[in-house]
């Protein structure tokens, strides 16, 4: 029974081997140009070799990939590139065990060979050992040879569990060169993001405090995606620097314009025709300007609220408080209808969808002078 278990593993390592090969782009592995080959002695092509056995792997044509790697590898012993091309033949051709000992000394010859690194990634997959993979993974984003749509291609297969979670946590905490495309999830869907952010966040997931430095990079891509609940509850795990506000983040506008501090709360939109600009002196004022003929969005932060109605209210310093306006949207702002109501007076009435990207944003509507605004709130209506 023992031979049958390693051929079942076997069998699933090839195929986890052969989807990961496919975005290593194997392919374009070569070091001699096809041009360049007529000007090389036969005897000393072994980057032709190299190249046409890519070719050959490419094409499914295993037989001649073994044949021509094994000619590489007897032109150069010790290039591990030539022996991975052979031990990659080998596994795709059903051999496994001549695969594995030819992956093993590969390795020994040059650790830093894609194929082999990938060899040994899909091997601990495999076999479920997650911390292992993370390492193998590590070594595999730090040669520099993965763009950022690769990497999430190799995330998402440890992120299928928490174990896999775990490991690529306890690898952030070494800060390793790939973590921003990690933490911002370059070329992923907002589902991603949000499942990263939500595992980073929970107190059990065995991973230590990050720290800012780490994390800082997801908190704002999270909040600019409008995503505030599992924003700030990443800050709350891991960058206590991060201020975490009420329903409003940072309503009196004391950390207007902090990369870090205010990582949650308002975002300017100046434009050709619109100026948000903080005033200097002791109190913290934020001073508007519209020249367009129509309403312009001005100031906006992600809110995670209940669904309902609310009521918003600034306090504005000077005249021009009938010309701001504000709506609650989910993920894209919507220009808000005009009320009689004012926001500097009694306050606006705003009904808060029920989604998971809930938008605040203050408008201006065109007129000649500028409006300064102090602070603004948001309550329930019934409040």
């Amino acid at each position: 029974m023992r031979p049958r278990r390693v051929q079942i593993g076997a069998g699933l390592g090839i195929a986890l081997f052969c989807f990961l090969v496919l975005t290593s782009g194997f392919d374009r592995m070569s070091e001699t140009r096809e041009a360049f080959e007529r000007f090389v002695p036969e005897s000393m092509q072994v980057g032709a070799a190299k190249r046409r056995s890519a070719t050959a792997l490419s094409e499914e044509d295993y037989t001649a990939a073994a044949e021509l790697a094994r000619a590489a590898v007897l032109r150069d012993p010790l290039d591990a590139r030539g022996l991975a091309f052979f031990a990659s033949a080998r596994l795709l051709a059903g051999d496994g065990g001549d695969a594995d000992r030819a992956f093993g000394v590969a390795r020994q010859l040059g650790r830093r060979e894609p194929l082999t690194q990938v060899y040994f990634l899909s091997q601990s997959l495999d076999r479920g050992d997650f911390e292992q993979a993370a390492v193998e993974l590590d070594a595999l984003l730090r040669s520099g040879r993965r763009d950022a749509a690769v990497a999430q291609t190799y995330f998402s297969l440890l992120e299928q569990s928490d174990a896999g979670r775990r490991a690529l946590g306890e690898r952030l905490a070494q800060n390793p060169r790939w973590s921003d495309v990690y933490l911002r999830a370059q070329g992923t869907s907002a589902a991603t993001l949000r499942a990263r952010g939500s595992f980073l966040a929970r107190a059990d997931n065995g991973v230590s405090k990050l720290g800012c430095e780490a994390t800082l990079p997801m908190i704002r891509e999270l909040a600019k995606r409008n995503f505030r609940r599992e924003a700030e509850g990443l800050a709350a795990r891991h960058c206590d620097r991060v201020a975490r506000g009420s329903i409003v983040a940072d309503p009196q506008f004391l950390l207007f314009g902090d990369e870090e501090a205010g990582a949650l709360g308002w975002r300017r939109f100046n434009t050709g025709d619109v100026r948000v600009t903080r005033l200097s002196g002791e109190r913290a004022r934020i001073e508007l300007e519209n020249r367009a003929s129509v309403s312009r969005r001005v100031l906006a932060q992600p809110i995670a609220v209940v669904p309902g109605r609310y009521r918003i209210a600034a306090k504005v310093d000077g005249p021009g408080g009938e010309r701001l306006m504000a709506g609650i949207a989910c993920g894209r702002p919507e220009r808000p209808r005009a009320a009689r109501d004012r926001i500097d007076g009694e306050g606006l009435l705003l009904d808060a969808p029920a989604c998971d990207n809930q938008l605040l944003s203050l408008w201006l509507r065109p007129g000649a002078g500028r409006v300064v605004i102090d602070s603004v709130t948001l309550a329930p209506a019934d409040r």
